[in-house]
């Protein structure tokens, strides 16, 4: 028999966590997409989530992370500047391509828009909230620690360092400063969201990052990411039967008709 391998979508967390039992009183969020991760490469994934939000909102920004995707590339692929970022909006937009129509098959019970980091990051203020968690960053000790920790995890999970470059530090260090890079525009990108009155962030899998602003922990960052709702989906496969079982059955009811 053939089988297929679907998902299902459950809240893992919520953040702040006494806001879990009420969370059924907000009706927008944000679906971040981070682009080239495993939850937005298979589509079964996506619709999960997609699933999952058009059951709990009412309207929907799907925020396609495509610029900041672009120093990931740097650190993946070795491209820098505008190559890097030239292949960022394009993975971006065939993202969008892919599966727009997924979107739309739920879009009865949810609008989902699409809005590129990109776009976002030519708003004035953006560029005012990345000058200043640059400067929390340079001047506050916790929130330093934290995005230190992030910048470690996200280079564990993106970064396979070829042989020759394990013991060249100067390219250890400025792969850690791309890492620092994408949290802080990250981070500036969401405040921008949040500030638009979309406090609500959906995201399959855990960010400890935003987790610990979203509890308060970070109170020096800017007031609207302090206003910030993270929640934390949890994806968990199940299985269907697929068209060979299908086909089984019907023959079974041919076979004892009439």
């Amino acid at each position: 028999m053939i089988q297929i391998h679907g998902y299902k979508a459950t809240v893992a967390k919520v953040f702040p966590a006494r806001l879990r039992s009420s969370l059924s009183e907000y009706q927008k969020c944000v679906f971040i997409i981070s682009l080239g991760s495993k939850n937005f490469v298979d589509n079964r994934r996506i619709e999960a989530c997609i699933k999952w939000i058009s059951e709990n909102f009412q309207a929907c920004v799907v925020l396609v992370c495509d610029s900041v995707y672009r120093l990931t590339i740097e650190i993946r692929q070795g491209l820098k500047g505008d190559e890097a970022r030239l292949e960022a909006i394009r993975t971006g937009e065939k993202f969008i391509n892919e599966n727009c129509l997924l979107f739309e098959q739920y879009s009865r019970s949810c609008r989902f828009e699409f809005k590129m980091a990109s776009q976002i990051e030519k708003q004035s203020e953006f560029e005012m909230y990345y000058q200043d968690l640059q400067c929390l960053y340079q001047k506050d000790q916790s929130f330093q620690r934290m995005v230190s920790s992030f910048a470690q995890t996200y280079l564990n999970r993106v970064e396979q360092l070829e042989e020759e470059n394990k013991h060249k530090e100067e390219s250890l260090q400025e792969k850690r400063h791309l890492s620092i890079t994408y949290l802080l525009e990250e981070s500036a990108l969401f405040t921008c969201l949040a500030k638009e009155g979309w406090p609500v962030f959906v995201y399959p899998g855990s960010i400890k990052t935003f987790e610990e602003i979203s509890e308060g922990l970070h109170p020096a960052v800017p007031e609207p990411l302090k206003q910030m709702i993270w929640v934390s989906l949890h994806l968990r496969r199940s299985v269907k039967a697929g068209k060979a079982r299908a086909e089984r059955e019907a023959k079974k009811d041919h076979d004892v008709g009439p």
